[in-house]
């Protein structure tokens, strides 16, 4: 832990910048480039090196998210309809149209993916998952699934990507070409038996996973050091309240399932083991003993946000190798572990959580009222809080309930990875936030004195580059013109020494 970055980032002002264009739209088409989703692109230390997210118009937009003079800028852009596949055999006006139609419909959080490693991206489109060349920015593949697509896991070479849709949970495996279809094999996860599922994608490997309830709306692949072979955990979180467990070696057996109570919005994990509240060495106190045992646990801490008869809902699992404190039913014979270490249902906010994001040593969560707050790993105890939408009311009368933008998705600078093996190698100020809103926004949440970024700064760059532009040309028109004027004069002055 760099406790100087962590002290900056729990005390020192915050600021949060927009990307280009991603707020207030385009001045000359008059669009409003909304974006309907978000990813980053990581270089090879861990870091962010480029945003990436599809746009209402069916176009994909990368933005510059590493630390140089370019960050925040617009470095490539493709055309519209590139998406939902509306190609310039239709007229502009009705590409758009249909492209705003498509890309709006589902409204998906979790619907873009980046392969780092292999610099490519996955796009989730009603019910086709479309894979992208970041590099060429050309579509690789379009893979239709049963049903609109409602979430994707990590993208991860040569992790297969897991893909949930409304009533179906699937692996789609980038390794192998589309074949045609199979008969599927699948497991029925209680309830009654939901509509027949006959005819299922190509993108359908190694079989599928039905639903009982809808849908899927988070999916985490629990870090793994085996990567060869397969192996690892899925786990799937939604409008249904039990996380649902899956071996991606066994897939689609059901592995096992944590029952929570609670409709979730966003899943994560830390690779640390959870340490609940009464051991944290608070009055009453507790044994240092069993402190110290539980710090020893190897293992991993599951974080949920969603909601719970109206609150919001933050919730800590402990993830153990161990089945004596396990929390899966798997490992279980009875209905409580006395053992496990988890809280369940924490009430966070007045209002639904709708993400999570470990951010340092501590946890940083947004809610339906646009408030960012960061609480300890215990869950509970806060740390600082703020509202997106602070600097919009400033000057104004006090808003009514609900006003204003809120924040959907909190996408790190750092991976997961970077977060926890050179947390020390991390630059002071890059650690930052980026944020996806409701109203389509893309910015950066940072910390200290100096803003990442100023987008107006580009738009004043641009447009003192364009002056200058429009002045460098009057001025080769001026000159052409006399000179075009002067070569006239001349051959006049000839003419009428001749007497014409």
């Amino acid at each position: 832990m760099n406790f100087y970055r962590e002290f900056i980032q729990r005390h020192a002002p915050h600021s949060i910048q927009w990307f280009q264009d991603a707020r207030h739209g385009h001045q000359d088409d008059h669009l409003h480039h909304e974006a309907t989703g978000a990813g980053i692109l990581y270089d090879q230390d861990g870091m962010a090196d480029k945003l990436v997210a599809p746009l209402e118009d069916g176009s994909i937009s990368i933005w510059d998210a590493s630390a140089s003079y370019r960050q925040g800028r617009i470095v490539a852009r493709t055309s519209i309809g590139l998406l939902p596949n509306k190609g310039s055999d239709l007229d502009h006006d009705t590409r758009l149209t249909q492209s705003q139609s498509i890309m709006t419909e589902t409204g998906a959080v979790e619907c873009v993916s980046i392969d780092s490693r292999q610099q490519k991206a996955f796009f989730a489109v009603q019910n086709v998952l479309n894979e992208v060349d970041l590099n060429t920015l050309s579509i690789i593949s379009r893979t239709p699934y049963p049903f609109p697509i409602t979430a994707l896991s990590e993208a991860r070479h040569p992790t297969p990507l897991t893909v949930g849709t409304n009533w179906t949970v699937h692996l789609h495996d980038t390794r192998k070409p589309p074949s045609t279809p199979s008969p599927a094999r699948c497991e029925l996860i209680g309830g009654s038996s939901p509509p027949s599922f006959s005819r299922l994608g190509p993108g359908d490997f190694g079989g599928h996973v039905s639903l009982s309830q809808p849908g899927a709306l988070s999916i985490l692949h629990l870090p793994t050091t085996r990567e060869w072979d397969g192996n690892g955990d899925i786990w799937v979180a939604g409008r249904f309240t039990s996380f649902l467990n899956f071996d991606r070696r066994y897939f689609p057996r059901l592995r096992g399932t944590v029952h929570s109570g609670a409709r979730l919005s966003c899943l994560t994990a830390i690779p640390h083991p959870f340490i609940p509240h009464q051991l944290r060495l608070h009055k009453p106190y507790s044994s240092p003993g069993l402190l110290r045992d539980a710090k020893s646990i190897p293992g991993h801490t599951l974080i949920a946000a969603g909601e719970y008869k109206g609150k919001g809902s933050l919730e800590l699992y402990g993830l153990s190798s161990d089945p004596t404190r396990s929390i899966n039913s798997s490992d279980t014979r009875t209905t409580r572990n006395n053992h496990a270490l988890y809280q369940n249902r924490q009430t966070a906010s007045s209002s639904k959580l709708l993400s999570v994001a470990p951010h340092g040593a501590r946890l940083v969560f947004s809610d339906g009222d646009g408030n960012l707050k960061w609480v300890e790993r215990d869950g509970s105890t806060p740390v600082r809080h703020f509202n997106i939408n602070d600097a919009e009311r400033a000057g104004q009368p006090a808003p009514e309930a609900g006003w204003g933008d809120l924040v959907q998705k909190i996408i790190p600078t750092v991976s997961a990875a970077a977060a926890y093996s050179r947390a020390d190698d991390v630059p002071l100020g890059q650690d930052n936030l980026v944020v996806w809103t409701g109203d389509g926004k893309l910015g950066m949440v940072g910390f200290g004195r100096d803003n990442a970024f100023d987008v107006d700064q580009f738009d004043g760059v641009a447009e003192e580059a364009e002056t200058q532009e429009l002045r460098t040309k009057e001025r080769m028109y001026g000159a052409e013109m006399r000179k075009a004027l002067e070569q006239q004069a001349r051959e006049l002055r000839w003419l009428r020494g001749y007497g014409l």
